[in-house]
């Protein structure tokens, strides 16, 4: 059986390599449209997120793109190198961490993760919770020994502290690390809880804020971290509103809602067989710790409350690197001659179960296109390099519907900070809302920009529900008084000044 283990690990490495080979022709899709094109707005005019640029991320997210953008030249095929080199370095710290545990544990680990990870196809790459799992698993590198050094602990603090700055809420993984550290400190040096917890937090304090006041000072500096707070104390409460089929959930069915999503874990409920198959054959500490953080990040989804695709990825990686463990040879329970294959069916049958290749590999294969907006945005582009003079502007009134990548191809700069339009149909009557939708309008008046490009796709991300709209009155009659329509598709539209030359 442990050849039988070898050959299924080879054929998944072998899938793994293809549709990674593959996806080296995977165009920029979905939300890289929008954060590549942000960083191309840094680069290019120095505009700087929040002062100049209205979004709502969190500020390592803008700098990890804005690096990527810088390395890759915003090239496609280059972006995609880039994303293979992360998971390969990935599933190459995933192997070190996992070794204790035995090579094809190891193995299995980062290999399963890779091939979920490439099943997202385009939509899922370079999700801002893939790129913070690089700074999980060096975590797991350090912190998964059975006693930490002020090091160690400092260490853990500022990996926690860079995946915080991306998604706050990824900043749940520290807390399984110190609560097994105060547990040990306690245990080992007979210390009081106090000084245990004290001996343990401080370090990994002082780590986690490291980064944290970085990107403060960095704020701060760029006359940012005004507009930043305004941001996170105004928008954030609304968008947590807005569920996962892009619906405002009212207040008092929220409860339910957020408890009706969390048991599903994104569909990959089924992994935790394997995975409490792994737990009973690797009874000790350091499997407890991964057990724990599969609980964090099973909860992180709802803390944002929307329940998005990606939002599982640390969970998934986690639950994946815990399913593994049934692979374990080492035990002294696969002394009986049934323990082994039955954990390793019992693996085999959940990889066949939800493992497979992206739909995108599929439709690559067989020949044909990927279904994607990129159509759309190679004819907005070809359009903006055939018409766009030198000093003209145009206005997106899209999210991930292809403006952003054609404007991202074309290197056309935007009129105003609002990069989306979404922001100005839910929650229509909060004052917040209404004060964007003014300065929106005050924007375009002064910067009339040359094209307005509104994307009116049905896969366009309307949010539906309670104080939503699909009106704006004030900019129809904007566009009314001062552009005509100059391209009309069935999925979008151009409009153009009507002084424009």
């Amino acid at each position: 059986m442990r050849r039988a283990s070898h050959i299924i690990l080879f054929l998944l490495a072998a899938l793994l390599i293809t549709q990674a080979a593959y996806s080296l022709r995977w165009p920029i899709a979905h939300d890289e449209a929008p954060l590549f094109y942000e960083a191309f707005l840094m680069q290019s005019e120095g505009r700087i997120p929040y002062r100049d640029i209205f979004d709502f991320q969190m500020p390592g997210s803008y700098i990890v793109y804005y690096f990527l953008g810088m390395f890759s030249g915003f090239g496609p095929f280059r972006i995609r190198i880039l994303d293979l080199l992360i998971l390969t370095a990935l599933i190459f710290i995933t192997f070190q961490a996992m070794r204790r545990f035995g090579k094809i544990p190891a193995l299995a680990a980062g290999i399963l993760f890779g091939l979920k990870y490439l099943q997202g196809g385009p939509s899922l790459s370079l999700q801002r919770e893939y790129l913070l799992l690089v700074f999980i698993a060096l975590s797991l590198l350090i912190g998964m020994r059975d006693t930490l050094t002020p090091k160690h602990r400092l260490s853990l603090g500022i990996l926690f502290g860079l995946s915080a700055v991306i998604k706050p809420h990824a900043a749940l993984g520290l807390l399984p690390f110190l609560l097994f550290d105060i547990a040990d400190i306690r245990q080992r040096l007979n210390m009081s809880m106090p000084k245990a917890a004290w001996t343990s937090i401080l370090p990994a304090a002082i780590g986690f804020a490291i980064p944290v006041s970085l990107v403060i000072a960095w704020l701060a500096l760029n006359n940012a971290l005004t507009p930043f707070l305004e941001i996170a104390l105004n928008y954030w409460p609304l968008y947590s509103q807005i569920n996962g089929q892009m619906e405002v959930t009212p207040t008092a069915e929220r409860i339910s809602f957020l408890l009706n999503q969390v048991w599903r874990l994104g569909g990959s409920g089924l992994w935790l067989i394997p995975a409490a198959f792994g737990i009973y054959l690797n009874q000790n500490k350091q499997t407890y710790l991964l057990a724990s953080l599969a609980l964090c990040y099973a909860i992180y989804p709802a803390l944002s409350g929307q329940f998005f695709p990606y939002h599982y990825i640390p969970f998934i990686y986690i639950i994946i690197l815990v399913a593994s463990l049934s692979l374990t040879t080492h035990h002294f329970l696969l002394s009986t001659s049934f323990l082994f294959p039955f954990s390793l069916s019992i693996l085999l049958i959940t990889i066949l179960l939800t493992v497979r290749p992206s739909a995108t590999f599929l439709r690559q294969i067989q020949g044909h296109p990927i279904a994607t907006s990129t159509d759309r945005a190679e004819e907005i582009a070809r359009f903006l390099e055939n018409n766009l003079e030198a000093g003209e502007t145009v206005q997106p009134l899209d999210w991930t519907g292809g403006t952003l990548l054609a404007m991202l191809e074309t290197r056309t700069p935007i009129a105003t900070p609002y990069v989306f339009d979404f922001y100005f149909y839910h929650h229509v009557s909060n004052p917040y809302i209404q004060s964007l939708r003014v300065d929106f309008i005050h924007q375009l008046q002064s910067a009339s920009p040359r094209y307005i490009v509104e994307v009116t796709s049905i896969d366009k991300p309307w949010v539906s529900g309670e104080d939503a709209t699909r009106e704006f009155p004030e900019l129809r009659a904007f566009l009314n008084e001062n552009y005509s329509v100059t391209m009309d598709r069935n999925d979008y539209i151009i409009y153009e000044l009507d002084d424009g030359r």
